[in-house]
């Protein structure tokens, strides 16, 4: 029988093991945490009795995902009706909502015009969102869902194709006739990628987020982001803990193991590795990639850290903006000029004097993460992975934003956890520098150049070695595919024969 391991237990490694289940391959889990999730995973960390989601914690495309929901998970999925709420100084805000005609309401009362114009987007593009994500999630070429999507949308096509090559800025500034605050909203959409709002491609990935919570919300798992990754690693092979692999091994071209850090030796047949980039290049034996590939991902370019706080609060935050109250989740940046100011601070390597917040509402909406009365907070700012200013000052910048928008937030703290770069790559070195992402999402690190042409359909030149994760097609966030992509490149092989059990 042939022998499968898994490197790595986030959910791209835990969908692939799912997979192998499925197809009676016999495989195992290898994963450097102490617990199965990766960077989709929960942790009493502020206080006991407080569930915080480590970093993932909102999950759009883990719903519109093909790979997820091929596994048929049972999962009670908290859908709140206000998906997001970007609020200004003077009170006011623009909200997401599930519901498209509140949306484009908000939109309207502050710029005339832009709720129209969102309306008419959202209108065209709505009842063909699954087939939009199946074509920028599937395998390259996308061939058939790109055919199928040109074709529904007709004379669309084209205008969509040309907006997601499009800075955010852009977009906004076309779509709402140059009103800055609608463009604020879809940007900040936009910076959950850690794309500056100028840069290309940064459109389309606001613009899906936004598209996805009309259609799909933003929703998330009742009692945290483990409950997801327990139920991935329940329909996969067993999952060992503790277990960092630091080798890859071959013999006579092609793949037999992996050595772990202490030198235990674990044979195997194959192995599908999600380390991103570099680390990748670190697992390699040597002469296993030529030496073009081997420079490729020792050169991955990575982005800003999510610099993380988790809050226990004694009550909801008192946002001055109405709207901001029954959010899951709040975009704290203000005005598109101070989002374009934080992100060129942190392109020079500055820690934005107000950085951009990505604020996470959980326990409005999921009483089962917090003791009764009491909330949890879910805060990341994007940050330079090295800067001259420790965690504390950084933390004291994001609460100053808090703060701003909540005046009497600190007095509501009863404890908080942080966690900045270093600490994340300690705790998951695939997370190179703090970025979640995996690399950043410049147009030379997408789809086919994600990371290579040699990689991006999985195959490696190393026989047996197949690679999933952030750093391969599509990229990063919660949806699985690459591992399952990773997982049917394999069983491809084996029905192929070009895959046999090593002597």
């Amino acid at each position: 029988m042939t022998r499968v391991l898994v490197v790595g237990a986030g959910s791209n490694g835990l969908v692939a093991s799912a997979y192998l289940a499925r197809a009676g391959v016999d495989g195992e889990v290898l994963e450097h945490a102490p617990r199965p999730g990766g960077a989709s995973s929960s942790a009493a960390l502020a206080l006991p009795g407080f569930v915080h989601d480590v970093h993932a914690g909102f999950n759009p495309m883990t719903v519109a995902s093909p790979a997820i929901g091929e596994l048929g998970l049972e999962i009670d999925w908290v859908d709140p009706p206000t998906v997001m709420a970007h609020p200004f100084d003077d009170g006011s805000a623009i909200v997401l909502e599930r519901d498209v005609e509140a949306t484009v309401a908000s939109l309207e009362a502050s710029a005339p015009g832009a709720g129209a114009a969102w309306h008419e987007l959202v209108a065209a593009t709505a009842p063909h969102a699954d087939a939009l994500v199946r074509a920028v999630l599937g395998p390259i070429p996308p061939l058939r869902p790109a055919a199928r999507l040109t074709l529904a949308l007709r004379a669309d096509a084209v205008d969509l194709a040309r907006r997601f090559v499009a800075s955010a800025e852009a977009v906004g500034h076309e779509l709402f006739a140059g009103a800055s605050r609608p463009t604020a909203w879809l940007a900040g959409s936009a910076q959950h990628t850690g794309l500056p709002p100028s840069t290309a491609g940064s459109g389309a990935f606001g613009f899906m987020l936004q598209l996805l919570g009309h259609t799909h919300g933003w929703p998330f798992p009742r009692g945290g982001m483990q409950v997801l990754a327990d139920a991935l690693a329940a329909r996969g092979g067993p999952v060992r803990c503790d277990a960092h692999v630091e080798r890859v091994l071959e013999r006579r071209g092609r793949v037999c193991g992996v050595r772990l850090a202490g030198g235990e030796e674990i044979g195997a047949d194959a192995v599908i590795t999600t380390m991103s980039a570099r680390p990748l290049a670190a697992l390699l034996p040597p002469g296993a990639f030529p030496g073009r590939l081997v420079r490729r991902l020792r050169a991955w370019r990575y982005g800003t850290a999510a610099f993380k706080l988790d809050y226990a609060l004694s009550g909801p935050v008192p946002w001055t903006a109405d709207e901001a109250r029954r959010a899951a989740v709040v975009h704290l940046g203000g005005e598109l000029d101070e989002l374009a100011r934080a992100a060129a601070e942190g392109r020079r390597g500055e820690v934005p004097a107000r950085p951009v917040l990505v604020v996470g509402q959980h326990t409005l909406h999921d009483a089962t993460r917090a003791p009764a009365g009491r909330h949890t907070l879910y805060v990341y700012a994007h940050v330079p992975s090295r800067s001259p200013l420790g965690d504390e000052a950084i933390a004291e910048r994001v609460e100053d934003q808090l703060e701003r928008f909540a005046p009497g937030f600190r007095a509501l703290v009863e404890a908080r956890s942080v966690r900045g770069a270093a600490q994340t790559e300690r705790e998951n070195p695939s997370l190179v520098g703090g970025d979640l992402a995996g690399g950043t999402y410049e147009l030379d690190q997408l789809l086919v150049f994600r990371p290579a042409p040699r990689l991006c359909r999985h195959r490696t030149p190393l026989r047996g070695l197949y690679v999933a994760g952030a750093s391969v097609h599509p990229g990063g966030a919660v949806h699985g595919m690459s591992g399952r992509g990773a997982a049917r490149a394999l069983l491809a092989d084996l029905r192929l024969r070009r895959l046999r059990p090593a002597p």
